[in-house]
């Protein structure tokens, strides 16, 4: 446990040499394909929780990674997958079968290299915790590394090193960004460097309320639900009036979030009949999908989120 222990604070070094803040916003592989963002830890009440849902033992070095580095984001190839990505429901692991040699074993998809590359963390069998390089119609390749830390630590150490990660601008210079810049990339890019900050002050965040209802660009709404949604500010009435977006990206984005923050409440059913009530079938066929894996799912207990 020490070892790993040692090796946990040598991945937090680097990170931290490499980023302003080895930790920033809340990001799946597929927000940091250049490993630019570092989901939050999770609680061992969390890791539980998703260990009781799917049936699995998490090896014992993954489970410090997830409580002691973060969930998902800048790692190898597209970056590793969030474990969970629901705040509320836990819903069933995307889980894969591993034929090795000695037979077929159970695995969980923890990076994403692009195509139907992937690697893949042994969850059960005699080399539980190794991890495997997968590409469909080849055998896997077991890696060298013994687990997950160092498999870790030797692609941060040697790939990730070179990453060139620029530190956010300030919270001010970002707000009159926000504010004053009549470009939407600039506006949309700000939203999402605010996202990088450790911390904003309640002034920032009723700014980006607005933003999310009241800017002309779609792509800037857009990005206003989503560091909403990301930053889990549950901002009820936002979600609600952007279900009525004239952009259908926008309104999926804050049927997506709504449900994630929301669960199985009167606000998640209300904004379910929003979608239902209109003309935009896409978004109603979303909404039932969502709902669908919502029952499949298992409410989170509220100390585990």
């Amino acid at each position: 446990m020490s070892q790993n222990t040692s090796v946990v604070d040598e991945i937090n070094k680097t990170l931290g040499r490499l980023l302003a803040e080895p930790l920033l916003r809340p990001a799946s592989f597929l927000r940091a394909p250049r490993g630019e963002r570092l989901g939050k830890p999770l609680s061992e009440a969390r890791l539980a929780v998703f260990e009781q849902v799917n049936g699995v033992k998490l090896p014992v070095e993954y489970q410090q990674f997830l409580m002691c580095v973060g969930d998902g984001g800048m790692g190898p190839g597209y970056g590793l997958c969030s474990l969970s990505t629901w705040r509320t429901v836990e819903l069933p692991a995307n889980l894969v079968s591993v034929e090795l040699p000695d037979g077929t074993h159970q695995g969980l998809r923890v990076a994403d290299h692009g195509g139907t590359d992937e690697t893949a963390l042994l969850l059960s069998g005699p080399e539980t915790g190794r991890l495997v390089e997968r590409t469909v119609g080849m055998p896997p390749r077991m890696r060298r590394e013994p687990g997950f830390l160092e498999w870790y630590l030797t692609w941060l150490t040697e790939d990730g090193s070179s990453l060139q990660v620029g530190s956010p601008r300030g919270e001010a210079v970002l707000v009159s960004t926000l504010l004053d810049s009549l470009a939407e990339s600039e506006r949309a890019r700000a939203l999402y460097e605010l996202g990088a900050l450790p911390a904003v002050t309640d002034a920032t965040v009723e700014l980006v309320q607005r933003v999310a209802v009241q800017d002309l660009s779609s792509s800037v709404r857009y990005q206003a639900i989503e560091l909403l949604g990301e930053l889990e500010l549950w901002s009820w009435k936002v979600f609600r009036a952007a279900l009525r977006d004239s952009k259908r990206s926008v309104r999926r984005r804050a049927l997506v979030h709504l449900l994630r923050l929301a669960g199985d409440t009167p606000a998640w059913r209300e904004g379910l009949e929003i979608v239902r009530s209109t003309s935009d079938a896409v978004s109603a066929q979303l909404a039932g999908e969502l709902e669908e894996r919502r029952s499949r799912g298992t409410v989170i207990p509220q100390e585990a989120r």
